[in-house]
Parts: structure tokens; sequence; C-alpha cells
């Protein structure tokens, strides 16, 4: 089985960033910056009051009374007037008969904003590869922008598979299970700045599964397909795969999800994702996202981390990178019982405790790091 790492690396290599377009600023929260972008204006435009109060030439202010004509009432983001190089807040300002009284002098440019003081003519905004939050957006319409350089979002497909998979809300047989792959999968893409779409469940048939992936193909940046990447009877993904373009991963050395399958069919990168939720999530975490992440020309997110000590002693299988899922509170990090099967315990993990795979066991009270999965 290939090292995590290394499958990666080589489907990585397949990538082609997406072209930009350009959006709207209400439409550009989330989206990557596709390319640099400089400020188009100054911001203020010209030195405005910073405070409410009066506008007035500092050297005037020595006395502390200013005769009408010699100040000018201002508010906040006015312009300030000719001949006027300081602002006195209105709390030490009195009058008298139109004479303007001060609790203080002031100096030069005290509470007030100079032309360029927030950014400058062809100051750098917004760097490439910059996942755009609302004050990023902010900043460039003080910069004279009314549209942003975007990436065109990734257009993934989900093709679920298996004969016993039926969709949420239809009745299951014996035997057969409900197809809540499809429904995280979607998720894990919309949340990483894809469109993403579903197709309907496919049989374990072979020429359905190749027309299902090659249709699917066809406009998709990145294509899931769900299940039967393993080595039972009805897992065609793989040869499927062989068939449509090429298989350069068969197998990745972790746990869960070592049947991943990566492969390149006319451009488009393919997953062939474990059955198993636990599997299927990790699958996209270590490789779909980060997949996502290139096609938007930025890093991939990284996982909130903590530390803290394991409150029992843990085994891991040699030569595996093993991801386990775990609890963290007063008493420790604690590994959580169950399979790759139980959509329970991924949901009531507190995190991923990365075992690397030259490492057998960890001892109580050893201090290990964790990929928090809170708020994803």
């Amino acid at each position: 089985m290939t090292a995590p790492s290394d499958a990666l690396a080589l489907w990585l290599r397949h990538v082609v960033v997406l072209p930009a377009e350009p959006v709207g600023l209400a439409e550009a929260f989330g989206r990557v910056c596709a390319h640099d972008v400089r400020s188009l204006r100054d911001s203020p435009p010209a030195a405005v009051a910073a405070m409410d109060g009066i506008a007035a030439r500092a050297a005037d202010s020595a006395g502390l009374r200013l005769p009408a004509g010699t100040y000018d009432v201002v508010d906040t983001g006015d312009l300030l007037p000719p001949g006027r190089d300081a602002v006195v807040v209105r709390e030490q300002v009195s009058y008298d008969d139109g004479t303007a009284v001060l609790a203080h002098a002031v100096v030069a440019g005290r509470h007030v904003r100079p032309r360029g003081e927030d950014v400058a003519v062809a100051d750098l905004l917004l760097p490439a590869g910059r996942v755009l939050r609302p004050v990023d957006v902010a900043l460039a319409a003080a910069g004279g922008h009314t549209e942003l350089p975007v990436r065109r979002r990734p257009r993934v497909v989900v093709v679920p598979t298996g004969d016993e998979v039926r969709s949420p809300g239809t009745h299951t047989g014996p035997g057969e299970v409900l197809d809540t792959n499809t429904l995280m999968l979607l998720g894990l893409c919309t949340g990483a700045g894809a469109t993403a779409t579903s197709v309907a469940v496919v049989p374990d048939d072979l020429s359905q599964l190749v027309e299902a992936v090659r249709y699917a193909c066809i406009d998709a940046d990145m294509v899931i397909v769900g299940a039967g990447s393993s080595a039972g009877r009805d897992d065609h993904t793989a040869e499927v795969l062989a068939g449509l373009g090429e298989v350069l991963v068969h197998g990745v050395a972790v746990r869960p999800g070592h049947p991943v399958v990566l492969a390149v069919v006319d451009g488009t990168a393919v997953l062939g994702s474990p059955g198993y939720p636990v599997s299927a999530a990790l699958a996209f975490d270590l490789f779909a996202g980060p997949l996502l992440a290139a096609l938007l020309g930025t890093a991939a997110p990284a996982r909130p981390r903590a530390t803290a000590r394991l409150a029992v002693d843990l085994h891991s299988p040699a030569g595996v990178e093993d991801w386990v899922r775990v609890r963290v509170d007063s008493t420790g990090v604690t590994p959580l019982p169950g399979g790759a099967g139980g959509l329970a315990g991924l949901a009531g993990a507190d995190g991923l405790l990365r075992v690397p795979a030259a490492t057998t066991s960890l001892t109580a009270g050893t201090l290990v790091e964790i990929a928090l999965l809170h708020g994803t």
C-alpha cells in the first residue's frame, strides 16, 4: 500500500488550477481570490475629521481661545476645511459668545485621518489564494473595487454504488442500507468551496458503472465513486477506472480507509471512496479536500489543533498511519470504541489522533496532538 502523503502527491500532479471569473462583491464571500488585488483609490480620499468637534489650526490653539472664523464645526468623516490641520473633540470645547474655549491645546494631525491612511492607490489589498472573508470584501470596496476575480468553484459529482444501497426516505429490507455517505460527501464538498451533485445509486453492474462514471466525468472537476473500491466480488471501481483512464493508487497505508482508489479520467480526478462512513470521511480529509484546494489555487485548510495527554494506553498496527477517533475531556484523550461503519462514533468524536505508521503503541500520559472535529 502507498503512504498517504505519496498517494496525494501523485494525484496532485494532475491538477490544473481552475480559471478565474469576476463576481460582484456581494457574491465574493468565501470564494478564493484568483489574482492579487490592489487598491484603485486612496481611502480616505482626502484628510477627514476622525472625531466630532471643531477643526482648527494647531498653532492657534496655544492660547486656548479661538475667535469665530478661526475654526469650523465638523463631524466624524467630514473633509478637513482648508487651513485646518487638527480637530478638537466636542467634549473639550465650550463657547463664549462665539469664541471656542479649549480645554487644552492640540498638535497638528490630532484626530485627523490623512489621505490614504487606510489604503493608498496600488497598495496590495488581497493576495491570490486567499479565501475571502467579509472584512476582505469590505477592504476591496474601500479600495474602489465593485467586483473581484475569483476561482471558478470546482464541480464535483458523487456516484453512489451498491445493490444494497437505498436513498434516504425509502424503505429498507433485510440486508439493505441507507445511502448516508452521499449526503455526508455532498456536505463536505460544499464546505470545501465546491458545487456538488449526485446521481442515482448505481447497481454493482460493471457496464452500468462504466457509463455512470464516464458521464459524470464529462463536466466534473472531481468525481467521487462511493464504495466498490475494495476487493470484493462486486467491487468494480478500480477496474472501471483503469478501463476509462489511469489508476494512480489503489490501496493506501492508512486506517481506516486503506482501499482508496485515486485515478484520473480524461483530466478529471476520480476518488474511489471506501463504503464505510468513517473511512469515507477520512478519505475526503486526506485526499478530496486537498485536491479541491489545489484546484482553487489555495492551501488545504488545516483543522484546529489541541494538545492533551492520553488517558489510556493505545495500540496501533505497524506500517499503517492510524487515525483514531477520540474524546477529549478533563481526564485527557480517550480513544472511542466502534469500527469504521459507525456514524454515531464519528459524530460524537471530539477529534482525530494521528498515529504514525512506525508507531505501534502510546502509553497513558503521553502528550499527543489532536485534530479537532468541532464545527466541521
